[in-house]
């Protein structure tokens, strides 16, 4: 709508504002479905996506690399050992670091719901046009390269 468009365009934080719409427009009903369909809540679904991507990290990688709260994803984890979905391993060289993986069943229940969050981004993404989408992806590459640089861990 007109009203829309002029909100999106016209706050202060005009390029952030944008950012968090559509990303909110992808994630918030993507996210709730898997909830209820599959019974896991969110840093379980964010925990299981990076494990996926590469185990045998820890509970601060996956804040790391997410920018979920440590106490958020360490509830995460416990919930999802418990559910019989990723398993740990002490760290033989200090063994108050865990090192998580995901279980079959955790992979299984992963490939339930990946493609339902693919096809949403492709719905998301359909506007664009294939140079476009390269544009855009190498734009979020950098910025996201550039988180370090600006947001201060004490403030994830």
């Amino acid at each position: 709508s007109p009203g829309m468009a002029g909100v999106l365009g016209g706050t202060e934080i005009a390029i952030a504002y944008k950012i968090g719409y559509v990303l909110n427009f992808y994630r918030e009903p993507s996210f709730r479905r898997i909830e209820t369909e599959f019974g896991i809540t969110r840093p379980e679904i964010v925990t299981l996506i990076v494990l996926n991507y590469r185990e045998g990290v820890t509970a601060s990688d996956i804040c790391e690399f997410s920018g979920h709260l440590k106490a958020n994803i360490s509830r995460g984890i416990l919930a999802l050992e418990k559910k019989g979905l990723l398993r740990r391993e002490a760290d033989a060289a200090d063994r108050r670091r865990q090192f998580l993986f995901m279980t079959e069943a955790g992979r299984a229940l992963y490939a339930r719901y990946i493609p339902m969050l693919r096809e949403r981004e492709k719905a998301m993404l359909a506007c664009l046009t294939a140079a476009e989408r390269r544009s855009f992806e190498r734009i979020l590459d950098k910025l996201a390269a550039h988180v370090p640089d600006w947001a201060a861990a004490g403030e994830l």
